[in-house]
C-alpha cells in the first residue's frame, strides 16, 4: 500500500487528538477529511494500522476469543467516544479478514470508529522506553508500504 503523504499528515494530527481524549479539537481535525477520496484513503490507512497493530499486539493473527478481548480494552481505554465493545469487535474483524465495513457498522461511525481504534491500539501498545505512540506509527507505516 502506498500512503498518500497528504492523507498521512492529516490522519497522523486526528490521531494525536484521539490519543490525547480531546474531542473537540479530535472533532476539528476530523473536519479536515471534507472530500470522499481523501476519507477513503484515510480509512484504508486507519484499517491496516489496526489489523498491522493487533497482530503485533497479539503475537500474530488474532484470534476471535482476543479480538473480543482488544474490543473489551478499547471500548473501556476510549469511553469518552462512546465506542462499544461490539462495535469495536465489528471494525477489528473485518479490519483483520479484508471485509469491507459498509453493513458491518453504523452509517457514519467507521471513520470516527477507525481512529478511536487505531489511536487506542497505537497508545496502548508496550513500546521500549522513550518511544511514543508515533514513533511506533513510523515503523508501522513502514512496515505497510513496504508489504504492498
Amino acid at each position: 500500500m502506498k500512503i498518500d503523504e497528504r492523507v498521512e499528515q492529516l490522519v497522523r494530527d486526528a490521531l494525536h487528538w484521539a490519543v490525547k481524549r480531546q474531542p473537540a479539537e479530535f472533532d476539528e481535525a476530523l473536519k479536515t477529511f471534507s472530500d470522499e477520496s481523501t476519507r477513503r484513503s484515510a480509512m484504508e490507512l486507519l484499517v491496516a494500522i489496526s489489523a498491522f497493530v493487533s497482530t503485533d499486539i497479539c503475537g500474530g493473527k488474532p484470534s476471535l476469543e482476543q479480538i473480543q478481548e482488544l474490543a473489551v480494552e478499547v471500548a473501556e481505554a476510549e469511553a469518552w467516544s462512546s465506542a462499544t465493545p461490539p462495535e469495536v469487535e465489528a471494525f477489528l474483524g473485518a479490519a483483520l479478514t479484508g471485509r469491507p465495513l459498509s453493513g458491518v457498522l453504523p452509517a457514519g461511525s467507521p471513520v470516527i470508529l477507525a481512529f478511536v481504534v487505531a489511536a487506542s491500539l497505537l497508545s496502548a501498545r508496550p513500546k521500549p522506553e522513550g518511544e511514543w505512540w508515533f514513533n511506533y506509527l513510523d515503523k508501522v507505516e513502514a512496515a505497510i508500504e513496504a508489504a504492498g
